[in-house]
């Protein structure tokens, strides 16, 4: 929390600010993200009964990788602008007192930041699909194509011919 008294006093005026956050593991698109403790630095104004923040956001963020399922940690460094409002609306967040949550809103920029899929590396060649080894730490012999159990069959089998029919 930051206590921004002194910017509805002194309209107009910019004061820094810098604190730590700690945001707890997140279901994020189906994954569970863990973060280190991030830094979170900035300057805020006030105009009216409106506080302004322009800030930028450090942390790492801990997920697995899309393809190969092994750890990622992935350092993220973003900037972004937040008002806050005595009466917030859809586009603001609350001044709850002389206080504002600089943290709340630097996480839902963080989130929209995120990248659609973390990946351990661009050249990342994942797991068989037939046996299932991570094929960046050993080669496997299987054939992918080859003639073998489709995990589809079930699917044709319960839907049956149906003479060829969409669904």
């Amino acid at each position: 929390m930051i206590d921004v008294s002194a910017a509805l006093k002194n309209q107009g005026s910019i004061f820094p600010f810098e604190e730590a956050e700690c945001y707890p593991p997140t279901d994020f698109r189906g994954e569970e993200l863990c973060f280190d403790q991030a830094q979170l630095r900035g300057t805020f104004f006030g105009a009216d009964e409106t506080v302004s923040i322009d800030a930028r956001l450090t942390v790492t963020v801990h997920a697995h990788c899309a393809r190969c399922l092994a750890p990622v940690s992935y350092p993220m460094d973003i900037a972004f602008k937040a008002d806050f409002r005595r009466t917030p609306d859809e586009d603001s967040y609350p001044i709850v007192g002389h206080q504002i949550d600089a943290g709340d809103a630097a996480f839902m920029a963080l989130l929209s930041e995120m990248p659609l899929r973390f990946v351990c590396r661009e050249d990342c060649r994942g797991l068989c699909p037939v046996c299932g080894c991570n094929r960046n730490i050993s080669p496997c012999t299987c054939l992918e194509g080859a003639a073998g159990p489709s995990p589809f069959e079930a699917l044709a089998v319960l839907l049956g011919d149906q003479n060829n029919e969409e669904v």
